[in-house]
């Protein structure tokens, strides 16, 4: 099981991820995250948890929305990290690998959300199914129905993400089998990161 732990802002969560063999770190640059980092500390902590752990295997990701299109490519080789996500509306084509967000509204029908994941996949190595709500790209702490989208969940190279705590991954894992799991909310206290969250949510997912 893939894990992602998004919204990395210091070096506790960042290690906490790695050493508990999280696969992604996110680091957030959406101007209206509250998750929000900048270029330079990101490239302070990507830094050290890769000379601090250099076998361990794990890829460091960068989240744009549109606003941020046209540098995400250099945001990212400036704090070396090695994907690049795209939230929101829009698109690009990169030679970076990447990822890019399909959000769910309780309307979406499975039909039309495979169509978007095909076309996308055309395009990027992986998409992620998160929760729509409005004026948020992501972090929303709230799931979407699972049961519409069982079919799609089990896709290869398709994150789940979306309201995931400790408290529910098993029921989804069991249920629907993910290719990978992405958790922001679902691992911090007060809204900050919280190392011991992060320890057991990966335990949990990587232990089905």
């Amino acid at each position: 099981m893939q894990v992602k732990i998004c919204g990395i802002k210091d070096i506790e969560a960042a290690e906490a991820s790695v050493e508990n063999d999280a696969d992604y770190l996110g680091f957030n640059f959406i101007k209206a995250s509250k998750r929000l980092i900048s270029p330079e500390d990101s490239q302070n902590i990507v830094s050290k948890i890769k000379n601090k752990y250099p076998k361990k295997n794990f890829k460091c990701v960068g989240l744009f929305d549109k606003e941020l299109f046209s540098e995400a490519e250099n945001i990212v080789e400036y704090s070396k990290l090695d994907m690049i996500q795209l939230c929101g509306e829009g698109d690009i084509d990169t030679s970076i690998p990447s990822i890019k967000q399909i959000r769910i509204k309780s309307e979406d029908k499975e039909e039309d959300i495979l169509k978007k994941i095909q076309e996308y996949l055309m395009i990027h190595n992986y998409v992620i199914l998160d929760t729509y709500k409005e004026g948020q790209l992501g972090g929303t702490g709230e799931k979407f129905d699972w049961n519409s989208l069982k079919n799609i969940i089990r896709t290869t190279n398709v994150f789940t993400s979306g309201g995931l705590t400790t408290g529910n991954i098993s029921e989804l894992i069991k249920n629907f089998k993910p290719f990978a799991l992405d958790v922001s909310s679902g691992v911090e206290t007060e809204g900050k990161k919280d190392p011991v969250k992060i320890k057991n949510f990966l335990e949990k997912a990587k232990i089905n």
